[in-house]
């Protein structure tokens, strides 16, 4: 038997002007997954990931998870976003969206 095992070793760069996103933040407790619109990324995934749990912070949106998936354009980010919402409404959790947009 034969298996191959092909890893990319990529540095983390910032974001590339085909790079979209979503975030999302997950609660267990309040059952829900709250997710951003899809947007086109123009910053490092850290930036991002920084302003999206600062604006959860000031909204007082209580979560365990959260995270901000990358997509090469807008479609595979919305089909990636209708999965996460798909999983997580098999898991109890309703989704949410939120009105944010990162900082340019």
């Amino acid at each position: 038997m034969l298996l191959l095992l092909c890893v990319s070793a990529r540095p983390a760069l910032p974001a590339s002007a085909a790079d979209w996103r979503y975030c999302y933040a997950g609660s267990d407790r309040e059952h829900r997954f709250y997710v951003s619109r899809p947007f086109p990324a123009g910053a490092s995934v850290d930036a991002i990931e920084q302003q999206w749990i600062a604006w959860l912070a000031r909204q007082a949106v209580r979560y365990e998870t959260t995270g901000c998936p990358r997509g090469a354009d807008r479609a595979a980010v919305e089909a990636s976003l209708g999965s996460a919402i798909r999983y997580n409404a098999g898991q109890g959790r309703r989704a949410s969206e939120l009105e944010w947009q990162p900082a340019r």
